[in-house]
């Protein structure tokens, strides 16, 4: 099956590569056509992501209030989800029939061999537009003499378009704090390996991050602070005494005291 879904994936680019005559155009389309295939998917995990943030402050007051009694926490947080008609693991579905697509995806990129020219012979190198898209970036940075400062300037920018596009996809989708702080680092990391991926790698990525901010925004809209939590009614005050009543209290203390003595 996994042969099967790559060779279909790789005849897929080649036959976008002789519409369009570019394997950079190819990559793009491919890209596209992939996130549009497996859209209904990818609308079903943001849909439940959505509903997850709703629930964000009403889960945190739980947790604040049950902190000490997990099992009544987990009760607690089901019955919440079979109010509001929630699945937590519904988001987790979509997600995992999609990895395969996306590893076999992954795999016709990483290899030059099913890259090909309208000959059928393999090609050593894929222009497009300042790149050659078999090229990893680090490659011409640490042989900056041997490509001139342009190039290495050029394939330098590969990373910083790859930490840009995962920066904005972290910024619309991650709405925690915590998470968000926890990720921080992230656009930084993927940055440093598409260094060492050949440039047609990084522009699938590229496109393919950009694809879902778009599928995210139109599925989610923009991103925003999440609701908070509904503050607790103030505790009701004691009522206080009349004028009158206060008066006859203290009439009634005197008296008490009066006949004490």
């Amino acid at each position: 099956v996994w042969d099967w879904l790559t060779g279909q994936i790789s005849a897929l680019l080649y036959e976008l590569f002789r519409f369009t005559g570019s394997y950079g155009w190819a990559i793009i389309l491919l890209t596209i056509v992939i996130k549009a295939a497996l859209h209904p998917l990818t609308r079903k995990q943001l849909k439940s992501m959505k509903e997850m943030q709703k629930l964000a402050p009403l889960l945190q007051s739980l947790q604040r209030k049950h902190k000490e009694d997990p099992r009544q926490l987990n009760r607690e947080m089901m019955d919440l989800y079979r109010a509001h008609g929630v699945n937590p693991l519904s988001g987790c579905l979509p997600m995992v029939l999609q990895m395969p697509i996306l590893f076999a995806l992954y795999n016709v990129l990483s290899h030059t061999a099913n890259f090909r020219s309208l000959q059928g012979e393999p090609l050593k190198n894929i222009p497009f537009l300042p790149w050659d898209l078999l090229v990893h970036p680090m490659t011409v940075i640490s042989e900056i003499g041997k490509f001139g400062i342009y190039g290495a300037a050029f394939y330098a920018a590969i990373p910083v378009l790859i930490a840009g596009s995962t920066w904005m996809q972290q910024k619309v989708s991650v709405t925690d704090p915590s998470q968000a702080r926890m990720f921080v680092f992230m656009p930084f990391l993927i940055g440093y390996f598409s260094l060492n991926f050949p440039v047609g790698l990084s522009l699938y990525w590229f496109t393919s991050t950009m694809a879902y901010v778009a599928e995210y925004l139109l599925v989610v809209g923009l991103p925003g602070s999440a609701p908070k939590a509904s503050p607790a009614p103030p505790a009701p005050e004691e009522p206080r005494p009349k004028p009158t009543e206060h008066r006859e209290r203290a009439a009634g203390t005197t008296r008490r005291k009066s006949k004490g003595k």
